[in-house]
């Protein structure tokens, strides 16, 4: 499992890498960075074999990621952080690890506003509490993310964003239960792109 978990981890930072480092970029494609941050709120950690279902409260986001923008097509490499709380449990949280490869298309309007889809490729990681200092999950899985969202565009080099992503990991699986594990998190986030 860690040999295989240990492969996706260097094709997507490879990925990665090769997304915020195009050196050899088209004059046509601008560097940029972004930060964004929003609300995190993650769904229900769920046992189906064994009927358990775990609530979990809506918590923060954050995100952060490199990129070059060629004129309708965007391509980035990105960090996301996300926490959240067991619900009933003041003592017990959760925590969502992302690195990402994204890729956005930004539709051409006549106006500052452009909406825009996006879809991402990577890994996470993700610790959950059993108890206070005991984890129930620790590893880190493949990922997938899906979203949308409208940039606005202030300035030649600033433009403010809002949007959602639907964030997917894969392959959960808990030791302690011996069960495999589903989750899921939707995002909303509101962040600011400068392109240099």
């Amino acid at each position: 499992m860690r040999t295989i978990i240990g492969e996706k981890m260097k094709k997507t930072l490879l990925l990665a890498m090769l997304f915020a480092g195009l050196g050899s970029a088209p004059a046509f494609a601008a560097p940029y960075c972004s930060s964004s941050v929003g609300l995190g709120m993650a769904g229900d950690f769920k046992e189906p074999a064994l009927g358990n279902v775990y609530g979990v409260d809506s918590g923060f986001a954050i995100n952060g990621a490199v990129g070059y923008d060629f004129s309708g097509l965007r391509a980035e490499a990105a960090v996301g952080y996300q926490e959240n709380d067991f619900t009933n449990e003041d003592n017990l949280h959760t925590s969502l690890l992302t690195v990402m490869a994204n890729g956005y298309y930004d539709l051409k309007t006549s106006v500052g506003i452009k909406p825009y889809v996006m879809a991402g490729l990577g890994i996470a990681t993700i610790k959950a509490d059993d108890s206070p200092g005991v984890a129930w999950l620790d590893d880190t899985y493949f990922a997938w993310q899906l979203g949308a969202g409208v940039g606005y565009k202030v300035s030649g080099n600033v433009t403010i964003d809002v949007g959602y992503r639907y964030v997917k990991p894969e392959g959960l699986e808990c030791p302690n239960h011996l069960t495999d594990v589903t989750w899921e998190s939707h995002n909303i986030l509101a962040g600011i792109r400068y392109k240099f």
